[in-house]
């Protein structure tokens, strides 16, 4: 279930991209290997204990709302799983049994999830559903092809294409489910491309709510009293729900 990189680079092209994004996405790849081990402590560092446990308490009460004694949940970008393991012990403290898988483009990062006890399976947001289809059939796995809940915490301005990431969430959710962002907040450091290799300076309210408008029927934007801190850098984060 965890690829090499010359695995990795097979499987982009068989999702299709070309080669200026697939080179674009072996170097997102390449940093965040390096950054794996310690990705935990690096979230620690970006958030005081009040705004994780705060972003993790508003992530589990959305998830509630669906009134549901269990649940499918696929984390996108997942990282560490330092997010979705709070969020699935959130989710069982308060008795919903959460069947949990997360996706993420970085070998190094899906053994950091597999020590964890969470699902990993490797694939890139745009493509989602394709990615599940490949993890399946490669390595005879049965991930499932709907969830009731696609999550991203902390991603959405890693992503190349975000209009087509929230075209690929809404291809595994299923009817009755959500599509739940938390992220960064339009921002002016544009050092935070090179030094974080960020691709977007975050988003607008106005944006996202432009962004889901046109795929999903119902969008719900607020901010968030929480922030990330880089440095000297402070930036405020939102929460975005699609249905």
């Amino acid at each position: 279930m965890i690829p090499s990189m010359d695995e990795v680079k097979e499987f982009l092209k068989k999702l299709g991209f070309d080669k200026k994004s697939a080179k674009d996405l072996v170097e997102q790849i390449e940093y965040f290997e390096e950054e794996a081990p310690q990705r935990d402590d690096i979230v620690r560092d970006y958030l005081r204990e009040e705004c994780i446990e705060t972003i993790v308490n508003d992530i589990a009460k959305e998830i509630l709302k669906l009134n549901k004694e269990s649940i499918k949940l696929l984390d996108v970008a997942a990282g560490s799983g330092f997010f979705t393991e709070r969020i699935k012990r959130k989710l069982e403290d308060r008795g919903v049994k959460a069947d949990v898988y997360a996706l993420d483009i970085t070998p190094s990062m899906l053994k950091r999830l597999n020590e964890k006890g969470i699902a990993p399976i490797w694939g890139v947001a745009e493509k989602i559903r394709e990615s599940i289809e490949i993890a399946n059939k490669h390595y005879g796995i049965n991930v499932p092809k709907e969830f009731d809940i696609v999550l991203s915490t902390l991603a959405f301005h890693h992503f190349l294409n975000p209009d087509r990431v929230l075209e690929s969430m809404k291809s595994v959710l299923n009817e009755s489910g959500k599509v739940i962002i938390v992220d960064v907040l339009k921002h002016e450091h544009e050092e935070l491309k090179e030094t974080l290799k960020d691709t977007h300076l975050g988003f607008s309210l106005e944006e996202i709510k432009e962004m889901g408008s046109k795929i999903f029927k119902e969008v719900k934007t607020s901010y968030m009293d929480v922030y990330c801190e880089v440095g000297d850098i402070i930036v405020g984060l939102y929460k975005a729900v699609f249905a």
